[in-house]
């Protein structure tokens, strides 16, 4: 890929992030009748500005997908970042289904597509917090990634601390949907980071690392 294509990934990917980040916090504020400590952000489909949220599965959606192309294009070629790749085209997939079908409030799943909206949700988090983890993996591997190896490993392992807190509140505490936003906030910031890094990525790094690959 060369460094236009890098640099405009990187700007969707980040753009899809504000996106998605503008239209919540104005779910937050124009729909006050659901209590953010307690609901899923899911439920904002149901109010009378619903068609906006569902914009944002699509837009996860998308950076999602424009962060999977961008760097399985750019990371060095291992098993960890064809996985990681993986796990974010399944993970964009289970997210665009959840959006397309809205989920039962409150729950429990009663209807098809509540069902369908809980199953989405069950694909989507947990391949997206082992996507991040394993892409952090990989950027310790590669010679231009490994500035943001930390920061990134730092914040994927906030996300899995994130989606345990959210699994354990659903069954216990009751405050699922705070433990829902954290996730999405931790993921949110390690999309900028890389994205960031994915729009400064340069034509040399690219060919030294395509040298070094074919001699070893």
């Amino acid at each position: 890929m060369n460094i236009v294509g890098c640099r405009a990934l990187g700007l969707i990917v980040i753009g899809a992030v504000l996106y998605w980040l503008s239209v919540v916090v104005a779910m937050h504020l124009l729909e006050p009748e659901f209590n953010p400590v307690r609901d899923p952000m899911s439920a904002y489909v149901l109010g009378a500005y619903g068609p906006w949220m569902t914009t944002t599965y699509v837009a996860l959606s998308a950076a999602l997908l424009g962060l999977a192309y961008g760097l399985a294009k750019t990371l060095l070629r291992t098993r960890l970042t064809s996985t990681a790749c993986l796990l974010f085209l399944v993970a964009a997939a289970a997210n665009f289904v959840a959006g397309l079908f809205p989920m039962d409030f409150p729950p429990p799943p009663r209807t098809l597509s509540g069902r369908l909206h809980v199953l989405g949700g069950l694909l989507a988090f947990p391949t997206m917090t082992l996507g991040t983890f394993l892409f952090s993996l990989s950027f310790r591997r590669d010679e231009y990634w490994r500035t943001v190896s930390v920061p990134s490993l730092t914040l994927s392992a906030g996300i899995i601390g994130a989606l345990h807190l959210g699994i354990v509140s659903l069954l216990t505490l009751g405050f699922g949907g705070y433990a829902q936003r954290l996730l999405i906030a931790l993921l949110f910031a390690w999309m900028i980071v890389v994205s960031i890094r994915l729009t400064h990525f340069p034509r040399t790094a690219e060919e030294s690392r395509r040298s070094v690959s074919l001699s070893s």
